[in-house]
């Protein structure tokens, strides 16, 4: 799970206790010293979370849509969760081009 999150404490072994928007107290162990809020990972179940840098993150984004659009799996009309993936990852250094991506029709309900 994905979630903002900002230092409350910090123990005797320098572990940043940290509170994330939705409520949960978990500790990470790499925290900066020089931020208010960050983007964190963890698990629901967990205690513990890691920091996960923005620019990473897109760019991650970025490589796994490309693979997607190399491989031929996003053939044709994409779908919403790809466009607001695309638009995630653009600026990333390795950015796909948004200029390629067409929306999908949504499905009519039955």
């Amino acid at each position: 799970m994905l979630d903002l999150a900002i230092a409350i404490d910090t123990d005797t072994r320098g572990i940043t206790m940290i509170e994330t928007n939705r409520g949960p107290n978990l500790k990470s162990s790499r925290w900066p010293q020089d931020c208010d809020f960050q983007l964190v990972a963890f698990s629901p179940l967990g205690k513990t979370c890691d920091v996960v840098w923005t620019e990473l993150l897109a760019e991650d984004i970025s490589r796994a849509l490309k693979t997607l659009t190399e491989s031929g799996v996003m053939n044709g009309l994409k779908p919403d969760w790809y466009r607001r993936l695309a638009r995630c990852a653009q600026g990333a250094s390795i950015s796909t081009d948004l200029r390629r991506v067409k929306r999908a029709e949504p499905t009519a309900s039955v």
